[in-house]
């Protein structure tokens, strides 16, 4: 059973809808939750922020700001769902043109949402996401950026606690539809989802996702986050392994991202 939060959002009356739901499944992440509420705080675009928690109890400092305000709307599960179906859910409850994924334990900077809006609309595409970010373990205190683009080559791989190396080559490459994947940075039209939902799962939900949207003949694009958009982070919570193409040092880490607040402990 879902239900939302006490003063969850009233009636819009004349109101218009917003232009992007954005959308964050989330479980025992309590801590995480206000630095991402600061990062959908921040966007440059009209929003709303639909949360679905399936926690053993209920977030009261989600459930307080839902309160205070209208834009935020929290929904508390009594029983566990998979991440695929609380998406659908949320989409199910989105009001916006457009759904935006936002990660429970990602940053995503204040410009992020206006230049995905901006693209997507510009290219008359249906989905877009990155096709380049970057990443931070801070267990590891590694910070990396990936390029879903080469398939060959040196790679790190970030599990949360520990980073390794492989070498991807001729015969063992990364896919090549590889970079559909990864959808905490997912933006698209919610029409999409008419013809496209995600499955009952909790690991790769988004590849059966884009694999259908793409069969189905929408146009998909991705883009290189060379204006440092979006910052994912691999920690040992983290619910899959990453891989990075590049090192950075870390110090610049602080520099690239001044509004990221670092990790929660």
């Amino acid at each position: 059973m879902m239900v939302a939060a006490p003063n969850a959002l009233p009636s819009r009356g004349h109101r218009l809808p917003p232009l992007v739901s954005i959308i964050t499944p989330t479980w025992q992440r309590e801590r995480f939750l206000p630095a991402l509420a600061r990062c959908v705080q921040r966007q440059r675009v009209d929003w709303e922020w639909l949360v679905l928690d399936d926690s053993p109890e209920p977030s009261a400092w989600m459930q307080e700001l839902a309160a205070q305000d209208a834009r935020v709307r929290y929904f508390h599960m009594t029983e566990r769902m998979s991440i695929g179906s609380k998406r659908n859910r949320l989409i199910a409850e989105a009001r916006g043109e457009l759904i935006a994924h936002f990660d429970d334990d990602d940053h995503y900077a204040s410009h992020y949402l206006e230049e995905m809006t901006r693209l997507l609309r510009e290219r008359g595409a249906d989905l877009i996401k990155l096709s380049t970010f970057f990443m931070y373990a801070p267990t590891t205190a590694f910070f990396g950026y990936m390029d879903l683009n080469a398939r060959v080559g040196q790679h790190y791989v970030l599990t949360g606690g520990e980073v390794s190396q492989v070498a991807f080559h001729d015969k063992m490459q990364i896919g090549a539809d590889f970079i559909l994947f990864y959808g905490f940075s997912y933006v698209y039209r919610r029409s999409l989802c008419t013809t496209s939902q995600f499955d009952d799962i909790d690991l790769n939900d988004d590849e059966s996702f884009i694999r259908r949207v793409v069969s189905g003949g929408h146009q998909v694009i991705a883009a290189d986050d060379s204006r440092r958009s979006c910052l994912h982070l691999v920690h040992p919570n983290s619910t899959s392994r990453c891989f990075s193409r590049y090192s950075m040092p870390f110090f610049l880490l602080a520099q690239l991202f001044p509004e990221y607040e670092g990790y929660p402990g």
